[in-house]
């Protein structure tokens, strides 16, 4: 049986990063959803080398997620990812910890 104070904070921490995560998603939605002018980034690419430029610009994830069409799955499947990321890097450091 898997004593549970053992894995506590373990636990917690991959719960709260799971939190976090998700209202970054939600808050960074909602800003796209609100605001159709470009940020920063974009506003610095648009002036030095102009709007069409940027449009045209390649997504370096098309090819591994090309499928998704729709933002909210995307954000969706990025919490999955960074889910089972997290999963993985705990689990090692667990079993490191135990040799």
């Amino acid at each position: 049986m898997v004593e549970f104070e053992k894995y506590k904070w373990p636990i917690l921490t991959v719960v709260i990063i799971i939190v976090v995560l998700m209202v970054m998603i939600a808050v960074g939605f909602a800003i796209g959803i609100l605001s159709e002018d470009p940020d920063g980034l974009e506003r610095v690419l648009i002036n030095a080398r102009g709007e069409e430029w940027l449009e045209s610009l390649p997504s370096p994830w098309e090819p591994i997620l090309g499928w998704i069409e729709s933002d909210y799955v995307a954000g969706i499947v990025g919490v999955f990812l960074s889910i089972i990321l997290m999963c993985v890097v705990f689990y090692a450091i667990i079993y490191l910890k135990k040799k």
